[in-house]
């Protein structure tokens, strides 16, 4: 019995949003044919009106009867069409809710609520003085007041509400204007801080009805066309939709932008301007009208460089110059370029321990270039043949040096006899003169300490540095 009548009070609250979308139906479907006319222009206004509403809830223990409230704002009307037009309202609204009966313990509200409201819907003029409307309105809520005894806050009520509308208004194009709408709520107005939560589950929406009376503050005139003079037919030779009077090349097809020339070809590679990418630098088409690309830079296209994006050599075919074998000095400045060395020794291995440890084989006699001992010891010094042998283009430099017994006057001569005597060591072996130079030092690179006996015998040397030859 009781579903029955939740049932029966649904359907009365619905009641009234059902006989709109009827009455709209019908009128539209009635509407007599129209002639053409003008469509009209941007209107607005003032508004004021009567609200009479309630609060819809989906249970027979909780009814609300309708109360008066008002609303005041602006309007601002758009044309669409002769007939179609759509109006955003703003709306400072004030709504009263009156419990008309309740079951259960909890007080129900009663009192007013204000809202910033604003409806936005199509309106439809069926006639001169009737127009049917529809849309939606979204509701802010502003304040709460209770009536006596009322214990509720704006806290426990949603801020934004959404509802449908659905109306009429009479002598829409008059300065004033008649209008009733009927307003059905989406939104579920009781907030989380709202008693009915979670208790007894039950839903508030806003349904009512507003009339009210617009009145029109502005109108844009629309001027109706003139009816155009039909004259002779233009003269177009190239049929481009250009007429020769205004066609700069009349005998040949353009387009309007370039006054009726063809689309121009600036660069002259046979791609037009709106298509080359580089309009005033001939290319070709599959680069969109540009030169061939240089990623890299290095003044090889990549068409032809076999490195795109690594700046390269033309004699490489666009890439950098190699190494062969990847020690880091490039093949142009690798004497050895398919051996692993190192920077300091132009990219061939390092010989400096090999040569070092022959040049402590070259000890001499004090104040003369007489070695210590004449026979080289030859574990030591056929490193140094066989690096001669292995590298064709390696060079020695061979430093004399002194201890510092003695002055410049008579050192400097003496480690030049020192160099001299170890280079006549190595021609004897066979090493051609010019793969050998000498360098005299005196006492000026000591390699021990020339206080001691013992260190000053052991800079009575010589030294090679090694080098090559281009």
């Amino acid at each position: 019995m009781k579903s029955n009548q939740n049932k029966i009070m649904k359907m009365k609250k619905f009641s009234p949003l059902l006989l709109l979308v009827a009455t709209l139906m019908v009128a539209m479907t009635s509407m007599a044919q129209t002639t053409k006319a003008v469509k009209p222009g941007i209107s607005g206004g003032l508004l004021g009106a009567l609200n009479y509403t309630q609060f819809r809830t989906n249970t027979s223990n909780i009814d609300y009867k309708y109360d008066l409230g008002w609303a005041g704002g602006l309007y601002l009307n758009v044309p669409l069409s002769t007939k179609w037009s759509l109006e955003a309202q703003g709306q400072w609204s004030v709504l009263k809710y009156n419990v008309k009966s309740q079951v259960g313990t909890i007080k129900q509200f009663a009192g007013t609520m204000q809202y910033q409201s604003l409806p936005i819907f199509l309106k439809y003029q069926t006639s001169k003085n009737f127009a049917l409307t529809g849309g939606g309105q979204v509701d802010f809520l502003n304040t709460l007041k209770n009536d006596a005894g009322g214990g509720y806050f704006k806290r426990n009520f949603t801020s934004v509400s959404t509802a449908l509308t659905a109306g009429f208004e009479l002598f829409p194009t008059k300065t004033v204007q008649i209008y009733g709408r009927y307003i059905y709520g989406i939104s579920d107005l009781k907030y989380d801080k709202n008693p009915n939560v979670g208790k007894l589950g039950h839903t508030f929406k806003n349904e009512g009805f507003q009339f009210g009376v617009k009145v029109r503050l502005f109108a844009k005139k629309v001027v109706p066309p003139v009816v155009p003079v039909v004259a002779a037919a233009p003269v177009d030779t190239d049929s481009d939709g250009i007429v020769d009077s205004l066609d700069k090349c009349p005998t040949v097809p353009g387009v309007a932008k370039y006054q009726g020339c063809p689309v121009p070809d600036t660069d002259k590679d046979g791609i037009n301007d709106e298509q080359d990418k580089c309009p005033t630098v001939p290319g070709l088409a599959k680069y969109q009208g540009c030169p061939v690309p240089d990623t890299d830079k290095d003044g090889i296209n990549d068409e032809q460089d076999k490195c795109p994006t690594v700046p390269g050599l033309a004699k490489y075919a666009g890439c950098p110059i190699p190494d062969t074998d990847g020690d880091g000095v490039n093949d142009e400045q690798d004497k050895c370029p398919n051996e692993a060395g190192v920077a300091s020794n132009y990219g061939c291995p390092d010989m400096t321990p090999v040569l070092n440890e022959a040049a402590k084989s070259f000890y001499f006699v004090i104040n003369t270039a007489k070695l210590v001992d004449a026979k080289i010891a030859k574990s030591k010094f056929d490193p140094v043949l066989d690096l001669l042998a292995k590298y064709p283009k390696l060079q020695l430099e061979i430093q004399g040096n002194t201890d510092v017994t003695g002055n410049d006057k008579i050192n400097m001569p003496l480690s030049q006899k020192r160099a001299d005597a170890v280079k006549k060591a190595f021609t004897d072996k066979g090493i051609s003169a010019d793969r050998l130079t000498t360098v005299a030092n005196g006492s000026s690179k000591p390699k021990a300490d020339n206080k001691t006996k013992a260190g000053r015998k052991e800079n009575r040397n010589v030294t090679l540095v090694p080098s090559f030859k281009d």
